[in-house]
């Protein structure tokens, strides 16, 4: 309970005909409960003087004693027993009322439902889920994995409240916050000649075996940049829509594959070895939401977090 100086301060005054305001049962609840006035002013945290004048203020709208006194605190009188037995259910039920306000302020009441794409769900987007459910331990969680071209409709649609994605999405009703920014890597099988090299140059990858994504996917379109930047051709063998299949194909050594460096913080093949590249381009990692539809406070803690691991991530040896 907020503290006060005195018990006139914020209350609701007493109707005309006798009836206590709300915070005069309270009062009067706690220093049943207490048995007097010292512990019921620590509960209430007022002070005693504002609580004892509550007291009488009671008694003199009642028109009865509610309290005598003995040595060893206070003693209700039979009249103060059964209005307590009709305070005390009420004072019982408001006191859980406020309970429930407090899990619906926290974000404990309902279900997070939030989605994100193949890469950033390897690792990023469960471990900072797994700092939230720290956070707020009641928290009920949804995760959905979706492909880039579901985003649009899973927001528009309301299914989920957010989603966690490296691609870029232009829609008017989605809103985007960015949050971080990651380097291409390369994946080496370990058997290749380039596992050993602890740098990789762009020349390096000059007519080498390929695992590529979709075309216009959001990792191939950073790829495509890159190598036409550097003015590379490779040779294509496989073609992934996730990043789990490439990374299988390239577990496999059918080739090397770029992905994005939170991809990698997810279990990787065995066999592979992971590279950074010199100048490499990056990729911004952004939470999306329906700007017309209402979000959690959970979202904002969310973001938060994921801005924070994204902030302290090692750099590559």
């Amino acid at each position: 309970m907020p503290a006060e100086n005195d018990d006139d301060q914020h209350r609701v005054p007493a109707t005309t005909d006798g009836l206590l305001s709300l915070r005069q049962m309270e009062v009067f609840h706690a220093v049943m409960q207490a048995r007097s006035i010292t512990g019921a002013s620590k509960v209430l945290t007022i002070s005693q003087p504002a609580l004892s004048r509550t007291i009488r203020r009671i008694e003199d709208l009642l028109g009865i004693a509610l309290f005598a006194r003995d040595r060893n605190g206070l003693v209700p009188t039979s009249e103060a027993l059964e209005i307590y037995a009709e305070i005390d259910p009420l004072i019982r039920q408001l006191t859980g009322v406020g309970t429930q306000i407090g899990r619906i302020a926290r974000g404990e009441t309902a279900v997070f439902r939030v989605g994100s794409t193949a890469s950033v769900a390897r690792a990023l987007v469960p471990q900072a889920l797994r700092t939230l459910s720290v956070e707020v331990p009641e928290i009920e969680l949804f995760f959905d994995v979706l492909p880039v071209d579901q985003i649009e409709e899973y927001m528009i649609t309301g299914r989920g409240e957010a989603v966690v994605t490296i691609a870029s999405l232009d829609h008017p009703l989605i809103e985007r916050e960015h949050v971080g920014r990651v380097d291409l890597v390369a994946v080496i099988p370990k058997s290749h000649s380039l596992a050993a090299r602890p740098v990789i140059h762009a020349t390096d990858l000059a007519d080498v075996d390929f695992i590529s994504f979709a075309a216009g996917g959001a990792h191939q379109t950073i790829v495509d940049r890159f190598l036409s930047r550097e003015k590379l051709k490779v040779n294509t063998r496989a073609v992934a829509r996730f990043s789990d299949t490439a990374l299988a194909l390239a577990n496999e050594a059918m080739g090397i594959v770029l992905v994005d460096y939170v991809t990698t913080l997810g279990p990787v093949g065995s066999n592979l070895v992971i590279r950074p590249i010199h100048n490499a381009p990056q990729f911004s990692i952004s939470v999306l939401w329906n700007r017309r539809r209402s979000h959690s406070a959970n979202l904002r803690k969310l973001i938060e977090i994921i801005a924070a691991r994204l902030s302290a991530l090692p750099p590559l040896p």
